[in-house]
């Protein structure tokens, strides 16, 4: 298997193809959750340039991606480095590269058994054939560092046209110290008062039959104009993303990677992270290399970031793709590390509310002072799994203590469908021609509740907005307004309350003993008591 090459340039058009698997097996039903996976941290158990691999064996990176992460040659990791370099107009010679792995993009059969690696026999015209692995592509995870500043980086490399995109870059002090976080009997002013979004942008949408394949690129970039506009306007702290796609047959040479559109627009303010969640392979175009999922935008830095693949049922239909929960910890001025999570759940109920309890249990593995879930959860309030969510319910044996912060702020659900104009928009979240339905959320727990929260992306383009609304959204006559977004998204901005009440003055206590307890276990036992009432008090 290891000697199978990569499919040539010069055989990717023009072939007949027929797949193989290296082997048969059963379809199993269920594909569990794995474990979290950090890309960087395989890092540590290679060295740069060695030749000796880091798998994580039967595992699937994502989708029907093989977890195959391996050290990359010097060379070629200088290659991506500079690419990186020039994308955000730094010298190379103020940097040293500290580490360089790769993920290969090996596709397999069905993304349900990871050992059946794709091949395809490459027939020419002549009797010859050519068996070779189905490659999508190197992902380069990048580690470098300045005087002042510690990097880390993942750059694609399209193999077929050769060139470089940067599909996440954060930083953070190159000497890190404890986050600058108010102590917990600081007052309320002390604190920061983040402001946090979710935001599903629609992919690539709308397809090519809706404006014409030939307009389909400008009406795109159209779209994601107004839709950059209404994250710039809502100016939040931290944003999290569904639907975004990487999409190699959509776009110019070097520009298929929907995060790079959407970072050109905003400029260098927020760092960010993605993860695919989902792939599409292409049984007549097996090079076509479409994939999609979350991203965490954010204007402080970025500490780590991991995810978890989220189980599904094989056999449900509406559970064909692959899920995962994107996690960054980020250290905010004056508030403390807000574990920031994004997700974009199943549209089976079944596999839905498990992986609502599967998201729960990665949440409650979070260090910050705040955990924050974000997300198109395709589901609405009334439904078991998000009244789970909400710490109303339990749900296979788990109760939360999840805070949704629109009802937080607003008190009252609105019923399904409502036609008040408050509900229709300042509620709904989908669909944006005609809301009835909130379905995306900002759920925290920890330190903070939501004083403000509100949906926004509300209104079409300016030139499109005189059209009927109930042309909907893809008229093939091009008469329907042109909105940022199926979904509208929602914003919250969070504080500490001075008069939050007892609980969460105990559980401020309870961080600032813990601490005590772990610098001086003795000195903590003897001024137990006093501290903790004049924490109290103040």
């Amino acid at each position: 298997m290891d000697t199978w090459r990569h499919i040539p340039a010069m055989f990717s058009q023009g072939v007949q193809v027929t797949s193989h698997t290296v082997s048969e097996h059963v379809r199993s039903k269920v594909v569990p959750a794995s474990s979290v996976i950090d890309v960087f941290a395989s890092s540590s158990t290679c060295s740069l340039g060695s030749t000796s691999t880091c798998p994580r064996p039967n595992a699937l990176a994502y989708g029907n991606i093989l977890y195959h992460i391996e050290p990359s040659s010097k060379e070629a990791a200088e290659s991506a480095l500079a690419a990186a370099l020039a994308h955000f107009r730094m010298s190379r010679q103020d940097v040293t590269l500290e580490d360089a792995t790769v993920l290969q993009l090996d596709m397999t059969r069905d993304g349900v058994h990871p050992w059946e690696v794709v091949a395809y026999n490459y027939v020419s015209s002549g009797s010859s054939s050519i068996r070779v692995r189905v490659n999508h592509g190197v992902n380069f995870h990048l580690t470098f560092v300045t005087s002042t500043t510690r990097h880390r980086a993942v750059v694609h490399l399209n193999t077929l046209e050769h060139s470089y995109v940067v599909l996440e870059h954060s930083h953070f002090p190159a000497i890190l110290v404890s986050p600058s976080a108010p102590p917990p009997d600081a007052p309320s002013s002390s604190f920061a008062e983040p402001k946090i979004a979710t935001y599903n942008v629609w992919n690539v949408n709308p397809p090519g039959v809706v404006y014409g394949h030939a307009n389909r690129w400008s009406m795109y970039s159209r779209r994601m104009d107004h839709l950059v506009a209404f994250v710039r306007q809502v100016d939040a702290d931290i944003v999290g993303l569904q639907e975004v796609r990487v999409d190699n047959s959509f776009g110019p040479v070097g520009h298929h990677a929907q995060i790079q559109h959407i970072m050109e627009r905003l400029g260098t303010a927020y760092q960010y992270v993605y993860r695919p969640a989902m792939a599409y392979p292409n049984d007549q175009n097996p090079m076509e290399h479409v994939e999609e999922g979350p991203a965490i935008l954010s204007k402080h830095p970025i500490l780590t970031s991991d995810y978890v693949l989220l189980s599904r049922v094989v056999d449900d239909p509406n559970d064909s793709h692959h899920r995962l929960c994107l996690h960054a910890a980020v250290d905010v001025p004056h508030w403390g590390v807000i574990d920031v999570y994004v997700t974009h759940l199943s549209l089976s109920e079944r596999s839905r509310e498990q992986t609502m309890v599967e998201v729960w249990e990665f949440m409650q593995q979070g260090k910050g002072v705040t955990q924050v879930l974000l997300g198109d959860l395709n589901a609405e309030p009334q439904s078991h799994g998000i009244q789970f969510l909400q710490g109303k319910v339990p749900l296979h044996g788990h109760t939360t203590d999840l805070r949704d912060a629109w009802l937080h702020v607003h008190h009252e659900e609105p019923e399904p469908k409502s036609k008040d104009k408050v509900h229709v928009e300042h509620a709904f979240t989908f669909p944006s021609d005609d809301p009835v339905k909130r379905i995306d959320f900002v759920l925290s727990r920890g330190q903070g509740h939501a004083v403000s929260c509100d949906v926004f992306g509300q209104a079409p383009t300016a030139d499109s907005a005189h059209f009927p609304k109930d042309n909907g959204m893809l008229s093939q006559a091009q008469d329907s307004p042109v909105y940022a977004s199926d979904h509208r998204g929602v914003v919250a901005t969070f504080r500490v309350v001075a008069a939050m009440g007892l609980c969460v003055g105990l559980a401020y206590l309870s961080k600032y003993l813990d601490r005590l307890i772990e610098q001086d276990a003795a000195v903590a036992s003897k001024t137990k008591g006093t501290v903790a009432w004049s924490s109290f008090e103040k």
